[in-house]
C-alpha cells in the first residue's frame, strides 16, 4: 500500500530542510575560513556520518521516522562543531608559523580530549535507552540508535578522516600555488 502522505511529506520536508541548512552552513564556513575548499572538508563529514547512522539504524531493524530524523540533525550539529573547531585550531596553528604536519598533529592533540568528552558523554547517556521496555524508551529508541551510531562514526571521522582530508587538500592547493 505504501507510505501515508503525511510521512512522505515529513521526509520530504526533512531532506529539503537539510539541503537548505547545508547550503547556509557552507556559506557561513566559506566566509569564516575565507576559502571555498575548507568548508567541503567539514561538510564531507555529514555524508559519512549520515550514511553510518542510517546503516546502523537499518541493521537494528529500525525505520527512518521522526525520532531518528531528529537524531540525525543532532548528530550533524555535534560532529560538525567538533570538525569546525579542529580545522580552526589547525589553521590558527599554521598562521602562527607551524608547518602543515605539525599543525595537524598539535591541533589533534589539543582537540582530542574535548571531542572524546563530548562524544562519550552523549553515547553513554543514551545507552540505557537501548534496553528499556516502557513506551517512552521504545519511542526514543530510533533516536538513541541514530545518535549513538552517528556519534561513534563522527568521532572517528573528526579525529582521523577530517585531518587527512585537510592535509591532502592543503598539499594539493599549496603545490598549485608554488
Amino acid at each position: 500500500m505504501g507510505r501515508p502522505r503525511a510521512v512522505e511529506a515529513a521526509v520530504s520536508l526533512f531532506f529539503l530542510g537539510m539541503i537548505v541548512a547545508l547550503l547556509l552552513l557552507f556559506f557561513i564556513l566559506a566566509a569564516q575560513f575565507e576559502s571555498l575548499v575548507q568548508p567541503w572538508i567539514i561538510l564531507s563529514e555529514i555524508v559519512i556520518d549520515l550514511f553510518g547512522a542510517l546503516v546502523v539504524l537499518w541493521a537494528f531493524g529500525q525505520t527512518l521516522n521522526l525520532m531518528s530524523m531528529i537524531g540525525l540533525i543532532v548528530v550533524c550539529g555535534i560532529v560538525i562543531n567538533d570538525s569546525i573547531l579542529k580545522i580552526d585550531t589547525i589553521i590558527r596553528l599554521q598562521r602562527s608559523g607551524l608547518a602543515l604536519e605539525k599543525a595537524i598533529h598539535e591541533g589533534g592533540v589539543r582537540r582530542l580530549k574535548p571531542i572524546l568528552m563530548t562524544s562519550l558523554t552523549t553515547i553513554f547517556a543514551l545507552v540505557p535507552m537501548l534496553w528499556g521496555n516502557d513506551i517512552g524508551t521504545q519511542l526514543q529508541r530510533p533516536m538513541s540508535i541514530t545518535l549513538i551510531a552517528g556519534m561513534t562514526v563522527g568521532t572517528f571521522v573528526s579525529l582521523f578522516i577530517i585531518p587527512l582530508f585537510y592535509y591532502y587538500l592543503e598539499r594539493i592547493f599549496i603545490s598549485r600555488k608554488k
